[in-house]
């Protein structure tokens, strides 16, 4: 495994700040059940236990994803209609 990755590092990563962008963390979560591929043999129980925690992070992942740009839309809608109360563009 050339970069390894696990859950500890991602919470200290959390913990201490050290992620610049979403797309980082969600970069090194990949990149967790990349290296479970690699070094598990197909059909072994760790193999099939990331393939099963990787389908529920992009379910969970999928749903944060579409709530944050809902709230963004939502967002941006309120400031549309106070700019155009207030005669703003």
């Amino acid at each position: 495994i050339n970069h390894p990755m696990d859950l500890f590092t991602i919470n200290s990563k959390l913990k201490n700040d050290k992620y610049t962008s979403i797309k980082d963390f969600e970069k090194d979560m990949h990149l967790i059940f990349h290296n479970c591929y690699t070094y598990n043999d197909r059909g072994s129980e760790i193999y099939n236990l990331g393939e099963e925690l990787e389908s529920v992070f992009n379910k969970i992942w999928v749903e944060k994803v579409i709530f944050q740009v809902g709230q963004k839309e939502k967002l941006k809608r309120v400031r549309d209609t106070d700019d155009s109360s207030t005669g703003k563009l």
